[in-house]
């Protein structure tokens, strides 16, 4: 991270814990403002962000992700995935235009296997892959009134619904959910700039309070904690618009496209509330039974104490009303809504 960068965050109080923010000194009040549903925005420059040019590189990423990257071409940012050659989920991922060819953007902890997978199958295509983390400042903004925060962030006075906004200092990039949300990209030199800009729409939070809305939003953010433990179908990939079934070949689509045609789906993404002590690849159990019945995907701090997660559950469990509970974590797990529509499709 650029060194005025980080002096810049730190005179606007913002607390560190390792690489990323833990608050911007009122814990509490930044969970209750997404709680209210108001504009929050923070940094993360902590994650990845690779970027893909060449002549071939619109084929070369169709042939590795679950979903059609034409979108991307023309401004609309693409959820996908890349699975191995099981099907499992490795990383999820936005793929979306940038500068001279496309970006994508996921968890940090699987920069270096994601690249080195993707480097794999460039072989001699005309595709060029470039880390591009120290490139930019990134910014995570959510909540009502986060488009106005974002187009101020990066100098633009008005964005195409769901397509990438190009202002005059940098990028705005809309993520995928029901809840608004948007990634602003500037250069170093414009980041705090482009911070104290959103700051007069949106409050500075933590990534905690960040992680919160994005759980509220019930898109998971699929990392090293539970890379291969599923398949895209049952982190909610396709009620998300993450998966495509008619772009044809990509690694892992045979198990993907055989789920869907045998409409037998076992599991699927929740989202849940606990006590305490839930973090993401914590296994998931039923009470009564030995074998595990999901997996935490990803896990914050809620307003008043206790914790939400995203969690991948067998369906049948769920709808058994069976007590769950997380493995290590003191009281039980209550299944929440999400914010979107889900097939039950227990098989």
């Amino acid at each position: 991270m650029e060194a005025r960068w980080r002096t810049a965050l730190e005179n606007q109080g913002a607390h560190w814990e390792g690489a990323c923010i833990r608050d911007f000194g009122d814990p509490a009040g930044e969970l209750g403002a997404v709680e209210a549903e108001s504009a929050v925005v923070t940094p993360l420059d902590d994650r990845g962000l690779l970027t893909a040019t060449g002549t071939e590189v619109l084929s070369f990423l169709q042939g590795q992700l679950t979903n059609d990257v034409h979108p991307a071409e023309h401004g609309t940012p693409v959820l996908a995935a890349h699975l191995s050659p099981k099907g499992r989920v490795l990383a999820g991922m936005l793929v979306f235009a940038f500068e001279n060819g496309y970006a994508l953007e996921f968890p940090n902890d699987v920069f270096d296997q994601l690249t080195k997978r993707l480097r794999m199958f460039v072989l001699r295509a005309d595709v060029a892959l470039h880390d591009a983390r120290a490139d930019w400042v990134r910014l995570g903004l959510s909540g009502a009134g986060a488009e106005q925060a974002g187009l101020a962030a990066v100098g633009a006075g008005q964005a195409v619904p769901d397509r990438v906004t190009r202002g005059e200092t940098g990028t705005l990039v809309p993520l995928p959910g029901p809840i608004p949300a948007f990634l602003a990209l500037v250069p170093p030199e414009h980041g705090p700039a482009a911070l104290e800009a959103a700051r007069a729409h949106a409050r500075p939070v933590g990534r905690p309070a960040w992680e919160l809305a994005r759980i509220r939003a019930g898109v998971p953010d699929l990392g090293a904690a539970v890379s291969e433990s599923f398949i895209p179908q049952e982190a909610n990939l396709e009620p998300l618009g993450g998966i495509s079934y008619t772009k044809g070949c990509y690694t892992g689509q045979e198990v993907v496209a055989r789920t869907k045609h045998l409409g037998r789906l076992k599991r699927r993404l929740y989202r849940v509330a606990g006590d305490s002590g839930l973090e993401a690849g914590q296994a998931v159990y039923a009470r009564g039974q030995d074998q595990a019945q999901g997996r935490i995907v990803q896990a914050a701090p809620r307003p008043g104490g206790g914790l939400e997660a995203l969690a991948v559950l067998r369906i049948e469990t769920v709808e058994a009303g069976a007590g769950l509970y997380a493995e290590g974590a003191e009281g039980g797990l209550e299944v929440l809504a999400l914010p979107y529509a889900v097939a039950e499709e227990a098989g």
